[in-house]
């Protein structure tokens, strides 16, 4: 796929933030070696410099799958052969050139951070921990999104004693959808009206996470999986032990 395009970077946590600024900062350091280098009476001002790299950063990519996760690689420097058109006519090319093609190596520099946020997320967030996402459920609550669900309540102390039994499991929309499927359609017809079982009838409020983003938490129907939703993927976790849900009247 290509695309037009130009990265400021945006960071769903703290060591995403971390590599952008850093990916800024080495950018900085580079363009002012570069203005050091320059003959004083060359140098042009500041806030020129400042457009030229920006603009530089302008080029068409190639978005390719990395890890799981959509990367834009610059392939042509469409910033760059925009900026010699006007300088050049102005005889000032010479004099914005090394910025330009500093600009259009920022995305490379962006690229080699995004990819070092991904092994530092893998080390600080591990997606194969429930904690990650449920760093702090003292406030959570529970909501009942599906007429399938019943009137229950969570056992909160039971709740956090569990997390540590949630497993990370694979989840399988596809087996998911078919069971719903074949409650609509059943096999044999009945003229009494049928009631769809939703697998994640609940949902939880009110959960802290280690990453600071917003995130969904969706409870399985027996009370032993949960279902947490991020911008960017799902995450599915099981647990052997008794449900953490109880009938209201019923917590200790």
């Amino acid at each position: 796929m290509w695309n037009l395009t130009i990265n400021f970077g945006y960071a769903d946590n703290i060591v995403e933030l971390l590599c952008i600024l850093l990916a800024w900062g080495l950018i900085a350091m580079l363009v002012a070696r570069i203005y050091r280098g320059q003959d004083a009476e060359e140098r042009p001002k500041l806030w020129k410099i400042i457009i030229v790299v920006l603009l530089g950063l302008f080029s068409f990519t190639f978005t390719l799958p990395l890890f799981n996760e959509p990367f834009s690689i610059a392939i042509l420097p469409l910033g760059v052969w925009i900026l010699y058109g006007v300088l050049n006519r102005k005889g000032r090319w010479e004099a914005y050139r090394k910025y330009a093609w500093m600009g259009f190596g920022g995305n490379f520099i962006f690229l080699s951070t995004a990819l070092l946020s991904i092994g530092l997320a893998a080390v600080f967030y591990p997606d194969d921990e429930v904690r990650t996402y449920l760093t702090d459920v003292s406030e959570v609550q529970l909501l009942v999104t599906h007429p399938s669900g019943e009137d229950l309540t969570i056992n909160e102390e039971k709740f956090d004693d569990s997390l540590a039994t949630f497993k990370h499991e694979r989840s399988n929309v596809i087996q998911w959808y078919e069971e719903i499927t074949e409650q609509m359609w059943p096999e044999e017809e009945s003229e009494e009206p049928v009631e769809i079982q939703e697998k994640f009838p609940y949902l939880l409020t009110g959960v802290k996470t280690k990453t600071g983003e917003k995130i969904q938490v969706y409870v399985e129907h027996d009370g032993k999986g949960l279902l947490v939703t991020t911008k960017k993927k799902q995450h599915y976790y099981r647990s052997k032990t008794a449900s953490f849900l109880e009938e209201r009247g019923n917590a200790e």
